[in-house]
Parts: C-alpha cells; sequence; structure tokens
C-alpha cells in the first residue's frame, strides 16, 4: 500500500508552508483510492482541530462526493493525532507534515489502523514533483 501526491496537492501544502505564519495547519486530503494506492488530488484546509463534530465531518465528506481521503497535519502532537484516530478514520490518509528552519517540508504518510486498538501504519508516499517525498 502506498500514497500518490499530485502536483497539485503538493504545491498547496508548500504554499501553505510558506504563508501560514503557525506552523499547525491543517486540513483534509481529498481524491481517490485505486487498489491498493491512495491518490492525493488536492488539499481542503481546515479550522483547527480538524472538524467540530462526527456531522459535521459527515457533511463534508458528503459535500465532496465522498472524496474525503484522510487528514494532513504541520507538526501535528499526540493530541491531534489521538482525535483521528476513531472509527470514521480507519482506513484513512494521515499525512504528517514537519518543516525546518528553512521551511522545507518533510512528509510521512500513514494509515489510519485497527487492531485492538486504533494505530498509525507508514506506508510510502510518491510524488510527480518529488518522487519518494522525505
Amino acid at each position: 500500500m502506498d500514497a500518490y501526491l499530485s502536483r497539485e496537492a503538493y504545491q498547496s501544502l508548500r504554499a501553505l508552508s510558506l504563508i501560514s505564519s503557525s506552523s499547525t495547519s491543517e486540513g483534509f486530503l481529498l481524491g481517490h483510492k485505486r487498489g491498493h494506492r491512495f491518490f492525493v488530488e488536492k488539499i481542503f484546509p481546515s479550522m483547527p482541530g480538524f472538524f467540530p463534530s462526527l456531522k459535521k465531518y459527515q457533511e463534508l465528506d458528503q459535500l465532496f462526493d465522498g472524496k474525503l481521503l484522510g487528514f494532513f497535519s504541520f507538526n501535528p502532537d499526540e493530541k491531534k493525532v489521538k482525535k483521528i484516530l476513531a472509527h470514521y478514520a480507519c482506513g484513512k490518509l494521515l499525512l504528517k507534515i514537519k518543516l525546518n528552519q528553512q521551511k522545507k517540508m518533510t512528509i510521512q504518510s500513514y494509515v489510519i489502523d485497527y487492531e485492538n486498538e486504533f494505530f498509525l501504519f507508514p506506508i510510502k508516499l510518491k510524488s510527480q514533483k518529488q518522487g519518494n517525498v522525505k
């Protein structure tokens, strides 16, 4: 299993990293899944905490025609990650994005999975622009 980040999605994440005064931006990944690959086509920035309720999450998924693939978060802390380790997110993709002093992005990709408890399963991330994203 792996994930592919489109050029548009990568550019949007990069733009967020450049213009955001806070290094805690987050949001949703939009796209589709084919076989064992997630295709991230676009991103949609959200409010802090991703969304205010499960109902709002479901409404967003419906608005985007079921294309919510997962979540992204810049410099997520453990509390933020635990919030999305839940039944509605099982099988979804999570991109953890870290910025260094020069605002260079490092992206780690995970699938939210469950086996007696929810956990993050690391997968490879590829990008048209970057090859394997680091």
